[in-house]
């Protein structure tokens, strides 16, 4: 093998980095902490750590790097501002530094916008042109695929489902507002609601808990109205539900689908499919990968 592509999705915990060939096969995978609370220098090193072994395991040639950030990026520019899960990353121009390193292109992007790009090219989205990639776990996000790209909008910060407002009157966000999806419909939600997180509910709901399935219904109720509100915005051919709480499976998708129904318009309600991810906890890496294709 004479050339590589790298994917690497950055978390708060731990960096997933991947050497896939130029067809998008992924031909090795390592994962290093991230160890966020030792700072960015830190961070940067663990990254190159990661990509010196992928390297090394595949003796081959960099062609091009692609990175998954949590948070606000510029994608132009390449910068990452203020990610919650990376204290002291203000404003960090990641693409430069690292081509600058590497002597090749990179591509830095929100890691729900990845996900999005994964799921477009390697999961459940592969044959939509236009679809919603709705990510539900601790927090909300998501991605838009318009003609089979991305849409970033004017400042890159597209996809923030999580910030919109259902119910004005509801509890308070960590952004800020009140009653937005992630307020109402995230696992923080949940935790907020019953006091236990998300999987201790599903667990419970399983076993037929009445308490924990109203929690869960609760839940689906405002997911559905927030994807019908994204529906009747975007008449998408297909939306794709992914993140921990989509591990749910119809446990919260056949609520999600029943509430969905109820609100959204009926022209673009007919066409639309509401399915899960496919590629799960990888969505992220095979995105990052999916960047630089």
């Amino acid at each position: 093998m004479e050339n590589i592509i790298i994917g690497i999705d950055l978390g708060g915990s731990k960096i997933a980095a991947a050497a896939a060939d130029q067809s998008g096969n992924i031909v090795s995978e390592i994962i290093v902490p991230t160890e966020a609370e030792h700072g960015r220098k830190k961070v940067i090193s663990n990254i190159e750590k990661a990509i010196a072994h992928l390297k090394a395991s595949t003796k081959a040639n960099i062609l091009k790097i692609g990175i998954g950030v949590p948070g606000p990026i510029n994608y132009e520019t390449g910068m990452v501002i203020s990610p919650p899960n990376l204290p002291g990353w203000k404003k960090v121009n990641l693409k430069e530094i690292l081509s600058n390193f590497y002597n090749a292109p990179v591509f830095v992007d929100n890691d729900a916008n990845c996900a999005a790009l994964g799921e477009a090219l390697f999961g459940a989205g592969k044959k939509a042109t236009n679809f919603i990639f709705i990510t539900v776990s601790t927090g909300i996000g998501g991605g838009i695929i318009i003609n089979k790209n991305i849409y970033r909008g004017a400042t890159g910060s597209a996809g923030e489902f999580g910030h919109m407002i259902i119910d004005p009157s509801g509890p308070r966000c960590g952004c800020g507002n009140k009653g937005d999806l992630e307020a109402l419909a995230s696992g923080t939600s949940i935790k907020k609601r019953s006091g236990e997180d998300a999987m201790a509910i599903h667990i419970k709901a399983q076993q037929g808990d009445k308490k924990a399935k109203k929690i869960i219904y609760k839940t689906a109720h405002y997911l559905g109205v927030g994807i019908a509100n994204l529906v009747n915005i975007f008449n998408p051919e297909l939306v794709i539900v992914g993140g921990g709480l989509s591990n749910m499976g119809a446990l919260l998708l056949k609520p999600t689908i029943k509430e969905f129904k109820k609100y959204v318009l009926p022209l673009p309600g007919k066409s639309v499919k509401i399915v899960r991810a496919k590629l799960g906890a990888r969505a992220g890496l095979l995105g990052a990968v999916a960047l630089c294709l």
